[in-house]
């Protein structure tokens, strides 16, 4: 007969999940379980079936041969039914191995795209940065997946001043990733003609919040340090505070900002300001440190990663420092596989020996409208 239209294979595709994975054969002759009436009339009145033979795998009906009249006009014999049994069980095994081999190219497809996503996205998450006024720069990425939404970047202005931004976009995978990119180019277009933190962000929030299709947001924290490499401001967006290490073993949470990126349109975020000196540490970080669960709910933690930062020597440069604190999170993780990116930015301010140990407090936060 003719082939059957789109329509008729949507119905027959329908039914199947009703037919009984118990019985080998069904005549129509005869009632069959499952069967509604606008079931019989597409399989009897339209389709002319006097025969169904089902194609199983496991229990389950992959699809199903159907019969109709014999061209002798004879009824199907037993010995017709066995046979076409035979056939349908060995269609069957064809079928689930076509189905297997497109599932498995779906995978190898899947996994190439995932592969060149994760290439592109090393290519902007750098580890050593040009040189900076009176600093260095070290950071570290290690994706849970093949591709992630932890992102990182160093931009530097044209005054010779520069940004050092962090942040985390919800979600995993190439849609995580792609907000990543876009967060790139977006502070990167933006820091030629800003110095704002605070305008930066605000102009980061408008992107994300206007450009995605779908509710996506992200944390961030970003700083701009001036050109002299002494005067850093900065603000956070929701992200996880950044700890501000200074020579004199005090530490600094850096908590100043606003709501994170992408929840609203319009949105003010604070300033902080802090005076540099050498031997300060500024170590920026994302929730897969600080929530690196050992398989027994305990986390890492910030407290850990403070008393850590303490007991290290002012001594070890930015890419030291940063291996530690992995090490350190490797140690708790133990055989655990991680569930989430963790990403690190270590900055550490360099300049001569006479330069005075700063003082405590002289952290200042000022509101930027």
């Amino acid at each position: 007969g003719p082939p059957l239209t789109d329509a008729q294979i949507e119905g027959v595709a329908r039914l199947l999940p009703r037919l009984s994975t118990q019985e080998s054969s069904f005549r129509m002759t005869d009632p069959v379980d499952g069967l509604r009436r606008r079931d019989r009339e597409l399989l009897v009145s339209d389709l002319g079936v006097e025969l169904m033979v089902p194609l199983r795998w496991r229990g389950e009906n992959l699809g199903v041969v159907l019969l109709g009249e014999k061209l002798t006009g004879t009824q199907y014999t037993s010995e017709d039914v066995t046979l076409l049994n035979a056939l349908g069980s060995q269609m069957s095994v064809s079928l689930q191995n076509a189905l297997l081999l497109r599932d498995r190219l779906r995978v190898a497809r899947l996994e190439e795209e995932l592969s060149l996503a994760q290439k592109i996205q090393q290519t902007f998450l750098k580890a050593e940065f040009p040189p900076l006024p009176r600093c260095e720069v070290h950071a570290v990425n290690l994706p849970s997946r093949h591709v992630g939404g932890d992102y990182y970047d160093v931009v530097v202005c044209e005054d010779g001043s520069f940004f050092v931004a962090i942040a985390d976009v919800a979600g995993k995978g190439v849609p995580a990733a792609l907000m990543s990119s876009m967060l790139q180019a977006g502070l990167r277009t933006l820091a030629r003609s800003e110095r704002s933190v605070a305008a930066v962000l605000r102009g980061l929030n408008s992107l994300i919040y206007r450009s995605t299709a779908v509710h996506q947001f992200a944390t961030m924290f970003l700083a701009h340090i001036d050109a002299s490499g002494r005067r850093l401001r900065y603000s956070n967006a929701g992200h996880n505070y950044p700890v501000m290490v200074r020579r004199s073993g005090l530490q600094e949470q850096l908590e100043t900002g606003g709501l994170l990126l992408g929840v609203m349109e319009d949105v003010t975020h604070e300033e902080g300001v802090l005076q540099l000196e050498c031997g300060d540490r500024l170590v920026l970080y994302t929730d897969g440190i600080s929530e690196a669960d050992d398989g027994s709910g305990e986390l890492y933690g910030e407290e850990r990663l403070s008393h850590l930062l303490a007991a290290m020597p002012t001594t070890l440069d930015a890419r030291s420092i940063a291996t530690r604190v992995l090490e350190a999170v490797e140690t708790h993780l133990g055989a655990v596989e991680a569930q989430d990116d963790r990403t690190l930015v270590v900055l550490r301010v360099l300049g001569a020996a006479a330069d005075p140990v700063p003082e405590p407090g002289e952290m200042a936060a000022v509101v930027v409208r």
